[in-house]
């Protein structure tokens, strides 16, 4: 074996273990992901850039096997960084490919090869970079569609489980944390009597009454069903209590207006519960006020049950 051809094997194999060692570390910010390799992601395929421009200077390698590791950044960045971070690598890929080529090739073969792999790198990248912002705004929408219930606009039971364990934690929880559970009195009636759509309207309508007389830091939320909770945070067990009156009352005092002019009265009733700051889990918060809303209906509906334990503690109903 000649040693023009050992050389040519010698360069082919650097280039090879260049792009293998690049392409682990790149995994390795993909797979490893903190603040301080943010950076490093933009720079790794950066440096992979000028890393294939060196060696095919270095080596005089302008052939085809030495031009394809430009597609190694491209590859990278148009599938793990934003659009804009991989327009910069292609960029910067084309402008490596034009250097190297325009230093070791004729003027009209340089020419040719850009053209065919600059035009290769841009719509590798286009494609990639478009299929990502496709993938990532249906991501958005799932998530949407995970955190907020379609028909009342309030926020679902994983959006109010992550806020109570915030509030109860929380650097903001030195007064603590109060939650109140609502239950919609005799929904099924209103089901029966004027069907699903009006009983849709009805949950609408009180969900709407609920978020529009909370504070903007309570957490309004449906838990399914019928069943509505109202998240307090900094809030004593006593002014929870009294707010949850103030909400049965308004709901008693708002029905639901239907066309032609009739209108159905509507009723709720509720259990308010409260820890105080690191004082106990999303879990005993919720039991508690589950526990309350029990003595509420079994007491005769519409009104405020209170925690056994805390009874004495509430201000009177």
């Amino acid at each position: 074996m000649t040693e023009a051809v050992l050389t040519e094997q010698a360069d082919r194999s650097l280039h090879v273990v260049t792009a293998v060692v690049l392409s682990a570390v790149a995994a390795a910010l993909v797979l490893l992901p903190t603040r301080k390799t943010v950076i490093l992601c933009v720079l790794t395929p950066l440096i992979g850039v000028a890393a294939t421009v060196a060696l095919d200077v270095g080596t005089r390698d302008a052939a085809v096997t030495g031009q394809i590791f430009f597609c190694l950044p491209v590859l990278y960045a148009a599938t793990q960084l934003r659009v804009a971070g991989a327009v910069l690598v292609t960029t910067s890929s084309v402008a490596g490919e034009a250097a190297v080529v325009l230093l070791l090739l004729p003027q009209g073969q340089a020419v040719t090869d850009l053209l065919h792999v600059g035009t290769a790198l841009t719509l590798t990248a286009w494609v990639l970079s478009h299929a990502g912002v496709i993938q990532d705004r249906l991501v958005a929408q799932l998530r949407r569609q995970a955190a907020i219930d379609p028909l009342t606009g309030l926020v679902t039971r994983r959006v109010l489980d992550e806020a109570t364990l915030a509030a109860i934690t929380g650097a903001g929880a030195q007064v603590g944390t109060a939650l109140v559970m609502i239950d919609v009195d005799r929904f099924k009636v209103i089901n029966d009597t004027y069907g699903h759509a009006v009983g849709d309207d009805a949950l609408s309508h009180i969900a709407g009454l609920l978020s529009n007389n909370s504070r903007l830091e309570d957490v309004v939320a449906r838990m399914g069903g019928d069943e509505l909770a109202v998240l307090m945070p900094g809030c004593s067990y006593e002014v929870a209590v009294r707010r949850a009156q103030e909400l049965v009352a308004l709901i008693s005092n708002s029905p639901l207006l239907l066309p032609g002019g009739a209108s159905v009265a509507l009723s709720i009733s509720a259990g308010a519960s409260f820890v105080p700051q690191d004082g106990g889990l999303p879990r005993g918060l919720y039991a508690d006020a589950d526990a309350a809303l029990y003595v509420a209906k079994r007491n005769g509906r519409g009104r405020v049950g209170q925690v056994p334990a805390r009874a004495d503690e509430a201000v009177p109903l």
